[in-house]
Parts: C-alpha cells; sequence; structure tokens
C-alpha cells in the first residue's frame, strides 16, 4: 500500500447527502440538493479567503446522524479530532464556516 501525504493541511468537511430527504423545502430559499450546496457554499468562501488548501470540503454518504430538519456536518482535523454537528444547511451556514475558520486557523 502506498501513502501518499495529506493534499489539505488542516482537515476534512464531510457533509451527510441523505439529510436533505428530512428537511422541508419550506425552510429552503435555495433550489436543488443541500448537502451540494453547502459544499459549493464553504468551498468557495474557502478558496476566496486563500484557506482552500488548508481544509477539504466533500459530500458523503449518511453520517448516522439523522435529525429532522437538520444536516449533518463532521470535521476531522488532522490532529484526529472529529466533531459532527447538526445543522440548518442555510440558516446556520455562517456559524459553520465561522467555526470552521476558527479551526483551521489554530
Amino acid at each position: 500500500m502506498k501513502q501518499e501525504e495529506n493534499p489539505w493541511s488542516k482537515g476534512i468537511v464531510l457533509i451527510c447527502t441523505k439529510c436533505s430527504k428530512s428537511i422541508s423545502t419550506k425552510s429552503l430559499k435555495e433550489d436543488g440538493n443541500t448537502a451540494d450546496n453547502l459544499k459549493m457554499y464553504l468551498k468557495k468562501s474557502f478558496k476566496d479567503s486563500g484557506d482552500g488548501g488548508k481544509v477539504r470540503v466533500v459530500t458523503s454518504s449518511c453520517l448516522d446522524l439523522c435529525i429532522d430538519e437538520t444536516q449533518a456536518v463532521t470535521y476531522c482535523g488532522v490532529d484526529g479530532i472529529t466533531e459532527t454537528f447538526a445543522i440548518h444547511p442555510e440558516e446556520d451556514r455562517e456559524k459553520i464556516l465561522q467555526y470552521l475558520r476558527n479551526k483551521i486557523s489554530e
């Protein structure tokens, strides 16, 4: 097995794709899959701030945190610490972005 050097220096963000099925479209402003929308928002925000190489943002299958009307998001730092959140994919996106920015600046 060949091990590659980590292409991102601080961590990875996993966004559950299954959660979008449990979020009411009435509470959403954007069309499309909530996981993909949140992923693109975070990726663009990190790229625009110059932090794109510090964190990888990807969608994932079920993260096994199933709470109606929320999106599961997990941050896995290169330090081995993993944190999982249940957020609203639009209303809480600024909060999770700021939290992740703080994590990758430590």
